[in-house]
């Protein structure tokens, strides 16, 4: 049985392969951003060591607690999209038992399940530091593989039912979706408390020793009890470490064999308000249908909504970790730098430029992220001008206010008002002509994103080739075409009323820069309704 299902699952991941060369690549890069990680740690183990021996157990229980959770909230993100649900076994007359170790094994067929494989394999590195501690993390390396594996499916196995609910799936999308966001300001917060605690060699260490008493670190805490030479020590933290795993594939099994004799049915999202105030706030016009029609979504379908999220909330931690370095030169009295004061005031101003980015992504799958509702678009005879005019118009009612806040919360924490202008104008203009070159590239490039009620995080949720290729173009139209704006921004540094020139600077370039994407992105669209509906449907 688990053979069969290893195989029906390699056979799976083919058939989505041959079925489009945009998965290839995807896969291609997917595969070389595990390298990338790998590699660093590689690079991480073997410099420690070298260079300093009696870290690397504490670094290797840090990365195997890392390695657990990681599994645990991947798992609960993607649980919609687990093609290894007990309901798809449901009609099959095999027992749970015999499915289970098929299923565990299945579910690591993947970049995912590989990467995390051969990082388990590099963290013997550090362990080479003790012989005892290598051998005993030889051992044990089933046990942790088992562990991670294990705690992804448990987690999404005890809150399936929760899950099930669209009000549930929604609230766990969104809160990983915010954490997942601030994840990236966690290193130089512990960074800076590091340096406030005057800690930084023992802090690691004592995090590491309680981390290897948990469940989640005690496969790890083994051998890093035998390292330090304390067989006591170990045989506690295996026999936590054994007790987690068996805790863990009893809650997994558990679920799995209710699941498989009363499958759970996925509920909708209930009741759906009425979006009066959008009627009239917008024409009653094909564009301002379908802009009033892109507002609702934007917040009903967890899709949209992480990406509502992100314009703001990316650039306030960018922000957020420039502040915490700042803070951190003063400490280190590199204040007396001539030039510290103008690049803090040039940073702030700039920043928001982040949030202008995030709608890359946003105004080139736009179209995708409807699926097989755009046929709407195309029964009902929508012109391809007023598809483009109208999406934009969507982006700019929401985006527009969403970016103009951020720029001024911004410059109020950095407290450079004087810069406000100029932050305006070159995040506006880059807004602009990210929206503008979107509209323009999307009917022949829509990209790919998460089917309806699939998670955003899903298959697709990177946009797939299509996407990174359509970002690389926006970014060079916005270092361009931008550039006046942004350039003129930066100089008001220096020159005050260069901030104002900025402004108009960047209304006018996003302005006609969104014109032109709608003229060029509507006439294509014209020529190209049936096979961008083909495209985006297939993605489902």
């Amino acid at each position: 049985m688990v053979a069969l299902l290893v195989g029906l699952r390699l056979r799976q991941q083919w058939r989505t392969l041959t079925g489009s060369p945009w998965a290839i690549v995807t896969l291609v890069f997917a595969v070389l951003g595990s390298v990338g990680l790998l590699s660093a740690i590689a690079a991480l183990m073997g410099a420690l060591r070298v260079l300093s021996p009696e870290a690397a157990p504490d670094a290797v229980v840090l990365l195997g607690a890392a390695l657990v959770i990681g599994w645990a909230v991947a798992s609960l993100l993607l649980s919609s999209d687990d093609a290894l649900a007990p309901e798809r076994f449901s009609m099959l007359p095999v027992p749970a038992q015999r499915l289970l170790p098929g299923v565990l094994l299945a579910g690591a067929i993947g970049v995912g399940g590989i990467a995390t494989l051969i990082a388990l394999l590099l963290t013997l590195i550090g362990w080479s530091v003790s012989p005892a501690a290598l051998l005993t993390a030889a051992l044990l390396l089933p046990l942790q593989l088992a562990t991670c594996l294990l705690a992804g499916r448990a987690l999404a196995a005890a809150l399936a039912r929760q899950l099930s609910k669209r009000g549930g799936r929604d609230l766990v999308i969104v809160i990983g979706s915010v954490l997942g966001i601030c994840a990236g300001i966690l290193v130089p917060v512990v960074a800076a408390g590091v340096s406030a605690v005057g800690a930084s060699e023992s802090l690691p260490g004592a995090i590491a020793g309680v981390v290897a008493w948990t469940p989640m670190g005690a496969a790890w805490g083994v051998p890093h009890a035998a390292a330090a030479g304390d067989a006591i020590g170990a045989g506690a933290k295996l026999v936590i470490a054994l007790a987690t795993a068996v805790l863990l594939w009893r809650v997994w099994a558990h679920d799995f064999r209710s699941r498989l004799t009363a499958p759970i049915a996925s509920g909708g999202g209930g009741r759906v308000h009425s979006g009066a105030w959008i009627d009239r706030l917008l024409p009653s016009t094909p564009v301002g249908a379908i802009a009033a029609r892109g507002l609702r979504y934007r917040f009903r379908d967890p899709r949209h909504l992480v990406n509502v999220i992100g314009v703001p909330l990316v650039p306030l931690l960018v922000l957020g970790m420039n502040q915490i370095v700042s803070v951190s030169f003063e400490a280190q009295s590199f204040e007396t730098a001539p030039d510290l004061g103008a690049a803090a005031g040039i940073g702030a101003m700039l920043v928001p430029l982040f949030g202008a980015l995030v709608l890359m992504t946003i105004a080139q799958l736009d179209a995708a992220y409807d699926n097989s509702a755009l046929a709407a678009h195309v029964l009902t005879g929508v012109s391809g001008t007023a598809d483009r005019a109208g999406r934009a118009l969507g982006m700019a009612v929401l985006f527009g206010p969403l970016l103009i806040v951020t720029v001024i919360a911004s410059i109020a924490i950095a407290g450079r008002w004087d810069l406000l202008p100029g932050s305006l104008g070159a995040t506006l203009g880059t807004a602009g002509v990210v929206v503008g070159v979107g509209a323009a590239i999307s009917p022949w490039m829509p990209g790919q994103t998460p089917a309806p009620e699939a998670s955003p995080f899903g298959a697709g949720s990177s946009g797939g080739a299509q996407a990174l290729l359509g970002a690389l173009i926006m970014m060079a139209a916005a270092g361009t075409v931008g550039a006046p704006a942004i350039g003129t921004a930066i100089a008001s540094a220096w020159i005050p009323w260069l901030g104002w020139l900025s402004l108009a600077i960047g209304l006018a370039v996003g302005a006609l820069a969104i014109w032109l994407g709608v003229r060029i992105g509507g006439r294509a669209l014209d020529r190209r309704w049936p096979e961008l509906l083909a495209a985006v449907s297939r993605a489902a």
